[in-house]
């Protein structure tokens, strides 16, 4: 054993990742539906293993944690941005009361129960499952911003972060998820019957109020028929007079006129002897024949390949939408596969309002995906390739940004290389959404960045925090794990309250909302669940963005109060 132990002293990589490998393996071991997850799992082996007290080189560190929160921001950026618009500030609300209700109760109990410099951030880390607040504290301490009272080192401070973190994470997931599944029924809501009745007022208006908003619907498009143009009605009609307007949901896929096949532009007008290609559901085609003319076999007129594409929204006039309106004014001949607001799946109705930076999975012919594409906005051409320049220019901006420091009240304030990597990121996310030319990262190489950042940076908190955690834990364990306790629960039930006494918000939106405001995807997947339906998630992407970055700055600042 002393040998293994030798041989990780003098080979950092070899130790870092053998620590990452088993916290993955502890964080995936499952308890009945509970299980760490891989940041807990690596931070409790990082503690063991430096028992043994291991040095890591501290570069390692700042590294990991500058990677990670910059992905961070890259993340939550477009949502932050939209929350600050007027149909976003209630959200956003509900972020202020869980953040603000947390940092007092921390704050105030430290305080009282006189717990040393560190132990604050690491309780309202761990409580609020929120780990970047952890890394901003760590920052502050190893920076120098913080003036470490008579006897204390950097180190011990640090380890304190660390084993407070440790000590609530645990209640702080487990607590929340039972919690937020209980608060509906303790209040008298069926969540489950709550999800059908919003879902069928947001349908049922959309459809009542604009029978063609199902062309924006997957199971529109069920069929592809031909015919020959006999119905002297529709002869010399341009286009686009019948797109959107035909019958029976029809859509024109494409016209053949004497052996060629035309370009489907809105003045391309229509001749008798046309052969034009239909789309629509099976039951609606069997018309197709009295509206139009005899079906024909023609295999250059039905040789149609369809094509699937992601659109992100950042047209001013698309945003604010019904996709119901976008079904009605642009969605003819394309079906609606998937959407997803901050990464997270919604649940799809034609009454759903689209948002800035909102991703749309889209299929349909060539012609009609451009067209939905240039109204909402951008086609994402998926890419592997990384601009490795705007996220080196990035990182350098925000360090330069976190390192910059203004007097407030005489007292010197800076947001710290966290606050300012932060922002870099969120600041060049939301350019990229509006401008989307530029800074490419994609999506699985931002998680990558954002997961291998955080798990190092833990590994390194652990490995330096090891030596000091049984005293740590012998002079304030139970006390922590208390604090931890009330700020876990005081942290759910009031934005609760607030969201239904004071923003009168539906309770399926507000628990996903307080879901957001608490930071916990995980919590939010099981009220999912609860409710059968994922319109939970309605609420989510927004406090989430809000509450990511405010706790990230309370890590900083509740170690500057006395």
């Amino acid at each position: 054993m002393q040998e293994v132990i030798e041989f990780l002293r003098h080979n950092e990589v070899a130790l870092l990742f053998l620590v990452m490998a088993l916290g993955y393996l502890l964080g995936h071991i499952k308890i009945g539906w509970f299980s760490l997850g891989t940041i807990a799992g690596s931070l409790i082996v990082g503690l063991v293993i430096g028992l043994a007290k291991f040095e890591v080189s501290p570069i390692i560190k700042s590294v990991g944690f500058g990677v990670f929160i910059y992905a961070v921001g890259l993340r939550v950026g477009p949502q932050f941005f939209d929350g600050m618009k007027k149909d976003g500030l209630k959200l956003v609300t509900m972020s202020l009361v869980a953040c603000l209700t947390g940092f007092a109760v921390v704050w105030a109990t430290s305080a009282w129960l006189g717990f040393p410099l560190g132990i604050a951030p690491g309780i309202l880390a761990g409580a609020m499952t929120n780990t970047p607040t952890l890394g901003a504290a760590e920052q502050a301490i190893t920076s120098g911003a913080v003036a470490l009272p008579q006897g204390l080192t950097a180190e011990m401070a640090m380890s304190s972060v660390a084993v407070a973190y440790a000590i609530t994470y645990l209640f702080g997931t487990v607590g929340r998820i039972v919690l937020f599944k209980m608060l509906p029924r303790m209040f008298g809501y069926d969540l489950a019957a709550e999800a059908k009745k919003l879902e069928a007022s947001m349908s049922g208006a959309s459809a009542e109020d604009d029978p063609y908003s199902d062309y924006f619907s997957e199971f529109s498009a069920q069929g592809v028929r031909g015919y020959k143009l006999t119905n002297q009605q529709l002869a010399g009609q341009p286009l686009r007079k019948l797109q959107g307007h035909l019958p029976d949901r029809l859509v024109i896929e494409r016209v053949e006129r004497g052996g060629k096949i035309l370009d489907l532009k809105d003045d391309l007008t229509l001749q008798a002897g046309d052969l034009v290609a239909v789309s629509g559901h099976t039951s609606d085609l069997i018309h197709g024949p009295e509206l139009i003319g005899p079906e024909v076999l023609d295999k250059a007129l039905l040789d149609i390949t369809g094509e699937s594409i992601e659109v992100l929204v950042t047209n001013k006039g698309a945003a604010g939408k019904t996709l119901a309106q976008v079904g009605r004014e642009a969605g003819f001949g394309c079906y609606l596969k998937r959407l997803l607001r901050a990464g997270v799946e919604q649940r799809v109705t034609g009454g759903f309002t689209l948002m800035k930076g909102d991703l749309l999975f889209i299929t349909g012919t060539r012609t009609h995906v451009d067209r939905l594409a240039q109204y909402l906005g951008y086609a994402v051409h998926r890419s592997a390739v990384t601009d490795l320049f705007t996220l080196a220019v990035g990182m350098v901006l925000g360090s330069l940004l976190g390192a910059v420091s203004v007097k407030l009240f005489g007292v010197p304030v800076s947001l710290g290389s966290a606050g300012g990597l932060l922002l870099a990121g969120i600041v060049i996310s939301f350019l990229r959404s509006r401008h989307p030319t530029f800074g490419n990262i994609p999506g699985g190489a931002r998680a990558v960045l954002e997961d291998i950042g955080l798990t190092i940076f833990i590994v390194v908190v652990g490995l330096t925090a090891g030596s000091s955690v049984v005293e740590v834990l012998k002079t304030s364990g139970p006390g922590v794990f208390l604090v931890g306790v009330a700020v876990t629960l005081a942290t759910a039930v009031l934005p609760w309250l607030w969201g239904m006494y004071v923003l009168r918000l539906n309770p399926v939106i507000n628990i996903g909302a307080c879901t957001g405001a608490g930071v916990i995807t995980a919590a939010l997947k099981a009220v999912s669940e609860e409710a059968g339906s994922s319109l939970p998630a309605l609420g989510y992407p927004v406090p989430y963005a809000v509450s990511t970055i405010v706790l990230t700055v309370m890590g900083y600042v509740i170690l500057q109060l006395p």
